[in-house]
């Protein structure tokens, strides 16, 4: 029997009114989810962009309270609304200044969006396909990969899932829903302005489809109002304080990311081999998925495989492309991918799905075990792999063992819930190995282990000015502001020269080869990755000038390495 969400067990589940099964096993999925979220192979440090530049934003919106303008290095930042800034900050208040409070909000954005896009699913899928839509999520790398970063997609989408599971129910009757699909609206351009729209324009057909539940409704135009008014009352009190600054910027950053590729490497056919790649398998039977709904109940299941396919579309025409673009994506990827699941498990009817997908995932787990032999053999084309060839061995081991059960099939009672098992567990596997690396999410260490008052002491009350160059380190110094105690502001090369600064500063690797440091009377006090911490001679907190320099501090690499 084909896919058919019409079936007798799914309409059975659509008449019941008790949801609180399928919402236990929606939470109970999540919670399983949330070590891949959690473990980690060091202490984690915090990327330079983007994460320390919204942390550092933080740190200074709770010292400041500018909470209309947050500020980095004490300059207004209004390329990207606040929404980000103010979760973190309030991460912060709750939980310190530190790595893990910093991403609390994507993590917990992440984990959230698992059973909102199952609660979506069972509208129109079979109970079983929903479910294992929500497995298949978090065992997407880039899904889990951006889950645990400070960044604005995954709460992006966190939301729109929000308003599309509240547009859902609203279409179905229950019109009061159409007030959190408003509010879910505003709050998606107070987190990432026009990228919302992407996704209101990839649910016109759906919209279409339903004109009549939603055209002549008061509730859902006025909830419109309200995200519009959300927004709204924002940039209102930030012009009345900081001018027509706040909208011009914000306007101008979306038309030059519009205007130009930004990133050279990622043109073309970028997120053709992307998606695939950085989720696999799950990415690969999406298209499957979708496929099938298109060829067995393309109307019923509408949502489902337009919203994706157009808003792929969408970012595809986008000049700009990037990796996290593609994050609200996965969801509905993980959810067509539960499609194929769900009927590749019905192999003693259709055995026909379940076998093509068994040897195509066989092959795969026979190149796997080879790049694990060649790794434990310390060949050197692989040497990037290591230590990783236990692990590949036994995903491959689990891929290959996906034919021979299928084989069984009329054989084994549990034929479908081995198969299953071996696919998941080869998936938990991968995503494991990942995240236990001592470097995943650990971007920074040195700058993160630095011994503060061993290289300036006082330095909580001491104000070090950032040194940059430009755009050629720029990233690297937010993150050198973020794990500085108390950063001062922006010093570039004209400032470097004149001597607009402070008492101590920061100097960028590009800086020292670009501007003659020695005649500068600065006093070298530690170097970390090439980062030179100085001192100007003559401050207060400077020894007597008869007094020999004293020995700047360089970290080890044992103190600056991975624990």
């Amino acid at each position: 029997m084909g896919y058919s969400p019409g079936s007798s067990d799914f309409m059975q589940f659509r008449r019941d009114p008790h949801l609180l099964p399928f919402l236990g096993l929606s939470l109970l999925i999540m919670g399983l989810a949330t070590p891949l979220f959690l473990l980690s192979g060091a202490e984690p440090s915090l990327d330079g962009c983007d994460e320390s530049f919204y942390a550092q934003m933080a740190r200074e919106l709770l010292r400041e309270g500018h909470w209309l303008g947050p500020t980095f290095l004490g300059e207004p930042f209004f390329e990207k609304p606040p929404l980000l800034t103010w979760s973190v900050a309030l991460s912060f208040a709750l939980h310190g200044v530190n790595e893990w409070a910093a991403r609390l909000p994507g993590i917990l954005s992440a984990l959230l969006s698992i059973p909102l896009i199952g609660w979506i699913g069972r509208f129109f899928l079979p109970v079983r396909a929903a479910v294992l839509g929500m497995v298949a999520l978090p065992l997407c790398y880039l899904w889990v990969q951006q889950g645990r970063l400070v960044g604005q997609d995954v709460p992006l989408t966190c939301l729109e899932l929000v308003g599309i599971l509240a547009l859902v129910n609203g279409l179905r009757g229950h019109k009061a829903w159409f007030w959190l699909t408003g509010l879910a609206f505003g709050l998606g351009l107070l987190m990432k302005s026009a990228m919302i729209l992407l996704s209101g324009a990839a649910l016109i057909p759906y919209l279409v489809q339903q004109r009549r539940h939603w055209l002549g409704a008061a509730q859902f135009w006025l909830a419109s109002l309200l995200g519009v008014g959300v927004f709204g009352l924002w940039l209102g009190l930030a012009w009345q304080v900081y001018g027509s600054e706040a909208l011009t910027t914000l306007v101008g950053k979306v038309r030059d990311l519009g205007a130009e590729p930004f990133h050279a490497d990622a043109t073309g056919l970028y997120y053709f081999w992307h998606i695939p790649a950085h989720g696999f398998p799950w990415t690969v039977l999406a298209l499957v998925g979708g496929a099938l709904l298109v060829r067995q109940k393309p109307g019923s299941t509408l949502l489902i495989w337009s919203f994706p396919l157009l808003l792929l579309l969408l970012l595809q025409i986008y000049p700009t492309k990037t990796p996290y673009y593609t994050v609200q994506l996965y969801p509905w990827l993980a959810l067509l991918a539960g499609v194929t699941l769900d009927q590749a498990l019905q192999m003693r009817e259709q055995p026909r799905l379940a076998g093509i997908l068994s040897w195509g995932l066989a092959a795969v787990g026979l190149l796997l075990l080879g790049l694990g032999m060649a790794v434990i053999l310390e060949v050197a084309e692989v040497a990037l792999l290591q230590p990783h060839g236990w692990p590949l061995l036994g995903i491959g081991l689990l891929y290959t063992l996906l034919p021979v059960i299928w084989s069984w099939r009329r054989v084994l009672h549990y034929a479908s819930g081995l198969w299953m098992g071996a696919l998941l567990s080869a998936g938990i596997l991968t995503l494991g190995t990942i995240v236990l690396r001592p470097d995943f999410g650990n971007f920074n260490p040195a700058l993160a282990q630095m011994d503060w008052e061993q290289m300036l002491p006082g330095s909580q009350e001491t104000v070090v000015d950032i040194g940059r160059s430009g755009l050629p380190d720029v990233c690297q110094a937010q993150a050198v502001a973020f794990y500085t105690p108390n950063p001062g502001v922006w010093v570039d090369d004209q400032a470097l020269v004149q001597g607009e600064y402070g008492s101590h500063l920061w100097v960028s690797p590009v800086q020292a080869e670009q501007v003659e440091l020695t005649s500068l009377g600065l006093q070298l006090l530690a170097e970390v990755e090439g980062w030179q911490l100085m001192r100007r001679l003559g401050s207060t907190l400077l020894d007597s000038p008869e007094d020999p320099p004293t020995q700047p501090v360089v970290p080890s690499e044992q103190s600056i390495g991975d624990p």
